[in-house]
């Protein structure tokens, strides 16, 4: 569900509350998109160092003919650009499964991904047929149990609505924070 001006006006906050939650969602946005941008930039140069090469190799063996000491060269150049293409592929899957753990730690609350991200065992979670992670849950069940802590208190989240300060030990919210806008959201949620 896309965070829109409409849904947290439906929820009762002000204009100026409304301009605020965007600015930071919008900042959340722009490094996400900023990532993608970031690995498809590493992804095309990649590719296009590996077509370089493969015409390199092309020249060469056009300009060969029969010398056998151009002949080794060349096999030497292809042996290093099958290698090359394994540790691009390898990059890339390496860097699908982090963005795939990301996203999953995301969804499951996680306060900082990174910081959770560090406990997991990344070389133990594998990407099936099926695209989704195997050995992810069990490694994040007990990471939940152990270090509860870093992630959002499910109770925090009732019927898709944020209550300010739950999980804080202050069941109202009402003292959850001293930033004048969470205080105002956690007064008009409270009169509700």
């Amino acid at each position: 569900m896309a965070l829109t001006r409409e849904f947290l006006k439906e929820h009762g906050l002000s204009d100026e509350q409304i301009t605020s939650v965007m600015t930071e969602h919008g900042k959340t946005v722009s490094d996400l998109k900023n990532d993608v941008q970031s690995l498809t930039s590493e992804r095309d140069s990649l590719k296009e160092r590996v077509t370089d090469r493969d015409k390199q190799l092309e020249d060469l063996k056009k300009s060969a003919g029969d010398s056998e000491e151009l002949q080794n060269q060349i096999k030497q150049l292809q042996d290093d650009n099958k290698a090359a293409s394994k540790d691009y592929e390898a990059k890339l899957a390496k860097q699908a499964k982090e963005f795939k753990i990301q996203n999953a730690l995301r969804d499951a609350n996680a306060k900082n991904v990174t910081a959770v991200q560090a406990l997991l065992k990344a070389d133990d979670i594998t990407i099936g047929d099926d695209g989704k992670l195997n050995g992810f849950d069990n490694q994040l069940e007990a990471i939940k149990k152990d270090n509860a802590f870093l992630f959002e208190d499910e109770k925090a989240h009732q019927n898709g609505r944020i209550v300010v300060g739950a999980g804080l030990g202050n069941d109202n919210g009402k003292e959850a924070s001293k930033d004048p806008i969470i205080s105002k959201i956690a007064e008009r949620m409270a009169n509700e």
